[in-house]
Protein backbone atom coordinates (compact mmCIF):
# COMPACT_ATOMS: atom_id res chain seq x y z
CA UNK A 1 0.00 0.00 0.00
CA UNK A 2 1.38 3.41 -0.92
CA UNK A 3 1.19 6.46 1.30
CA UNK A 4 -1.30 8.01 -1.11
CA UNK A 5 -3.72 5.12 -0.72
CA UNK A 6 -6.58 5.78 1.70
CA UNK A 7 -10.06 4.60 2.63
CA UNK A 8 -12.91 5.87 0.48
CA UNK A 9 -16.66 5.23 0.36
CA UNK A 10 -17.84 3.31 -2.67
CA UNK A 11 -21.54 3.19 -1.79
CA UNK A 12 -23.92 4.09 1.02
CA UNK A 13 -26.80 1.84 2.06
CA UNK A 14 -29.75 2.43 4.36
CA UNK A 15 -29.83 -1.19 5.57
CA UNK A 16 -26.79 -3.01 6.95
CA UNK A 17 -27.77 -6.34 5.36
CA UNK A 18 -27.48 -4.75 1.90
CA UNK A 19 -24.04 -3.41 2.79
CA UNK A 20 -22.96 -6.89 3.88
CA UNK A 21 -24.10 -8.32 0.53
CA UNK A 22 -22.06 -5.65 -1.26
CA UNK A 23 -18.96 -6.49 0.79
CA UNK A 24 -19.38 -10.16 -0.09
CA UNK A 25 -19.72 -9.31 -3.78
CA UNK A 26 -16.56 -7.21 -3.65
CA UNK A 27 -14.69 -9.99 -1.86
CA UNK A 28 -15.72 -12.42 -4.59
CA UNK A 29 -14.08 -10.05 -7.07
CA UNK A 30 -10.91 -9.90 -4.99
CA UNK A 31 -11.55 -6.44 -3.54
CA UNK A 32 -11.06 -5.86 0.19
CA UNK A 33 -13.94 -3.87 1.66
CA UNK A 34 -15.34 -2.98 5.05
CA UNK A 35 -18.49 -1.54 6.59
CA UNK A 36 -18.43 1.74 8.46
CA UNK A 37 -21.44 2.89 10.44
CA UNK A 38 -22.01 5.19 13.37
CA UNK A 39 -23.89 3.30 16.05
CA UNK A 40 -22.51 5.23 19.03
CA UNK A 41 -20.09 2.48 19.97
CA UNK A 42 -22.77 -0.20 19.73
CA UNK A 43 -25.09 1.60 22.15
CA UNK A 44 -27.50 2.66 19.45
CA UNK A 45 -27.58 0.17 16.54
CA UNK A 46 -30.35 2.11 14.81
CA UNK A 47 -28.38 5.36 14.71
CA UNK A 48 -26.89 4.50 11.30
CA UNK A 49 -30.32 4.85 9.69
CA UNK A 50 -29.85 8.61 9.74
CA UNK A 51 -26.34 8.61 8.32
CA UNK A 52 -26.29 5.46 6.22
CA UNK A 53 -24.12 2.37 6.23
CA UNK A 54 -20.96 2.99 4.21
CA UNK A 55 -19.08 0.36 2.26
CA UNK A 56 -15.45 1.45 2.03
CA UNK A 57 -12.45 0.29 0.02
CA UNK A 58 -8.90 1.52 -0.45
CA UNK A 59 -8.69 4.35 -2.97
CA UNK A 60 -6.60 2.29 -5.38
CA UNK A 61 -9.53 -0.17 -5.63
CA UNK A 62 -12.30 2.40 -6.11
CA UNK A 63 -12.68 2.06 -9.88
CA UNK A 64 -12.78 -1.74 -9.65
CA UNK A 65 -15.31 -1.50 -6.80
CA UNK A 66 -17.61 0.77 -8.81
CA UNK A 67 -17.52 -1.78 -11.62
CA UNK A 68 -18.08 -4.73 -9.26
CA UNK A 69 -21.14 -3.14 -7.66
CA UNK A 70 -22.48 -1.69 -10.88
CA UNK A 71 -22.60 1.83 -9.42
CA UNK A 72 -23.67 4.45 -11.93
CA UNK A 73 -21.25 7.37 -12.08
CA UNK A 74 -22.05 10.92 -13.07
CA UNK A 75 -19.58 13.72 -13.71
CA UNK A 76 -20.57 17.10 -12.33
CA UNK A 77 -18.68 20.38 -12.19
CA UNK A 78 -17.99 21.84 -8.77
CA UNK A 79 -19.65 25.23 -9.56
CA UNK A 80 -22.96 23.39 -10.02
CA UNK A 81 -22.66 21.82 -6.58
CA UNK A 82 -21.70 25.22 -5.16
CA UNK A 83 -24.90 26.67 -6.63
CA UNK A 84 -26.94 23.99 -4.86
CA UNK A 85 -25.21 24.67 -1.54
CA UNK A 86 -25.71 28.43 -1.90
CA UNK A 87 -29.40 28.12 -2.71
CA UNK A 88 -29.85 25.67 0.18
CA UNK A 89 -28.16 28.10 2.57
CA UNK A 90 -30.35 30.94 1.28
CA UNK A 91 -33.53 28.98 1.96
CA UNK A 92 -32.51 27.60 5.36
CA UNK A 93 -34.23 26.60 7.64
CA UNK A 94 -36.79 25.64 4.96
CA UNK A 95 -36.05 23.24 2.15
CA UNK A 96 -34.80 24.83 -1.05
CA UNK A 97 -35.34 23.34 -4.48
CA UNK A 98 -34.62 23.66 -8.16
CA UNK A 99 -34.08 21.80 -11.41
CA UNK A 100 -30.94 20.62 -13.16
CA UNK A 101 -30.59 20.94 -16.93
CA UNK A 102 -28.37 18.51 -18.83
CA UNK A 103 -26.54 18.82 -22.12
CA UNK A 104 -24.83 16.03 -24.03
CA UNK A 105 -21.97 15.96 -21.51
CA UNK A 106 -24.14 15.76 -18.38
CA UNK A 107 -25.36 18.29 -15.77
CA UNK A 108 -24.84 21.77 -17.22
CA UNK A 109 -27.09 24.25 -15.39
CA UNK A 110 -28.66 24.54 -11.94
CA UNK A 111 -31.93 26.49 -12.01
CA UNK A 112 -32.82 27.71 -8.52
CA UNK A 113 -36.56 27.84 -7.89
CA UNK A 114 -39.02 28.60 -5.09
CA UNK A 115 -40.34 26.10 -2.58
CA UNK A 116 -44.02 26.93 -2.88
CA UNK A 117 -44.87 25.61 0.59
CA UNK A 118 -41.84 27.03 2.47
CA UNK A 119 -41.52 23.98 4.74
CA UNK A 120 -38.53 22.49 6.59
CA UNK A 121 -39.26 18.88 5.67
CA UNK A 122 -40.68 18.88 2.14
CA UNK A 123 -40.86 20.97 -1.00
CA UNK A 124 -43.14 21.76 -3.92
CA UNK A 125 -41.72 23.54 -6.95
CA UNK A 126 -43.74 26.57 -8.00
CA UNK A 127 -45.52 25.42 -11.20
CA UNK A 128 -45.05 28.76 -12.99
CA UNK A 129 -41.34 28.70 -12.25
CA UNK A 130 -41.19 25.05 -13.35
CA UNK A 131 -42.59 26.03 -16.73
CA UNK A 132 -40.11 28.89 -16.98
CA UNK A 133 -37.20 26.56 -16.18
CA UNK A 134 -38.36 24.12 -18.84
CA UNK A 135 -38.62 26.94 -21.39
CA UNK A 136 -35.12 28.16 -20.51
CA UNK A 137 -33.66 24.69 -20.92
CA UNK A 138 -35.38 24.34 -24.31
CA UNK A 139 -33.97 27.67 -25.51
CA UNK A 140 -30.47 26.58 -24.48
CA UNK A 141 -30.78 23.23 -26.21
CA UNK A 142 -30.74 21.40 -22.88
CA UNK A 143 -33.03 18.87 -21.20
CA UNK A 144 -34.29 18.90 -17.63
CA UNK A 145 -32.72 15.73 -16.25
CA UNK A 146 -32.64 16.28 -12.53
CA UNK A 147 -34.18 17.90 -9.51
CA UNK A 148 -32.41 19.15 -6.42
CA UNK A 149 -33.47 20.11 -2.93
CA UNK A 150 -32.01 20.52 0.53
CA UNK A 151 -32.49 18.77 3.85
CA UNK A 152 -32.05 21.48 6.49
CA UNK A 153 -31.58 19.11 9.41
CA UNK A 154 -31.32 15.60 8.02
CA UNK A 155 -28.92 13.55 5.97
CA UNK A 156 -28.74 13.79 2.19
CA UNK A 157 -30.83 10.66 1.66
CA UNK A 158 -34.32 10.57 0.11
CA UNK A 159 -37.09 10.90 2.66
CA UNK A 160 -40.50 9.28 2.38
CA UNK A 161 -41.85 12.57 1.02
CA UNK A 162 -39.08 12.67 -1.59
CA UNK A 163 -39.78 9.12 -2.73
CA UNK A 164 -43.54 9.66 -2.88
CA UNK A 165 -43.19 13.04 -4.56
CA UNK A 166 -43.10 11.62 -8.04
CA UNK A 167 -41.45 13.51 -10.84
CA UNK A 168 -39.98 12.07 -13.99
CA UNK A 169 -38.69 8.54 -13.22
CA UNK A 170 -35.61 9.18 -15.36
CA UNK A 171 -34.55 12.23 -13.37
CA UNK A 172 -31.65 12.20 -10.97
CA UNK A 173 -32.43 13.57 -7.50
CA UNK A 174 -29.68 15.71 -5.98
CA UNK A 175 -29.96 16.27 -2.22
CA UNK A 176 -27.88 18.69 -0.14
CA UNK A 177 -27.77 18.08 3.59
CA UNK A 178 -27.72 18.24 6.49
CA UNK A 179 -27.45 22.02 6.14
CA UNK A 180 -26.94 22.44 9.89
CA UNK A 181 -23.88 20.17 10.07
CA UNK A 182 -21.25 19.42 7.40
CA UNK A 183 -23.54 19.28 4.37
CA UNK A 184 -22.80 17.21 1.31
CA UNK A 185 -24.58 16.57 -1.98
CA UNK A 186 -25.60 13.05 -2.92
CA UNK A 187 -27.49 11.88 -5.99
CA UNK A 188 -30.09 9.16 -6.46
CA UNK A 189 -32.41 7.60 -8.96
CA UNK A 190 -35.78 6.62 -7.54
CA UNK A 191 -36.54 3.20 -8.98
CA UNK A 192 -40.11 2.43 -8.00
CA UNK A 193 -39.97 3.27 -4.31
CA UNK A 194 -36.26 2.47 -3.86
CA UNK A 195 -33.53 5.13 -3.91
CA UNK A 196 -30.44 3.96 -5.81
CA UNK A 197 -27.36 6.09 -5.33
CA UNK A 198 -25.45 7.59 -8.23
CA UNK A 199 -21.78 8.26 -7.54
CA UNK A 200 -20.83 11.88 -8.25
CA UNK A 201 -17.48 12.42 -9.92
CA UNK A 202 -16.76 16.04 -8.98
CA UNK A 203 -14.77 17.96 -11.58
CA UNK A 204 -13.32 21.50 -11.55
Amino acid sequence: MTAANHEVTVRVFEVRAEAEIAVARLAADGIDAAIRQDDEGGLNPGFYKRYGVRVVVQSESLEDAYTSLGVERLGIRRPLLDAMFQHAAWGYPSESCGLVAFDAAGPALVICLTNAIDAPDRFVIDPVEHFGAQSLADRLGMTIGGIFHSHPGSDAFPSRHDIEGGGDPDWIHFIAGPMNNRPTVRAFRIEGSVPVEVSLDVQP
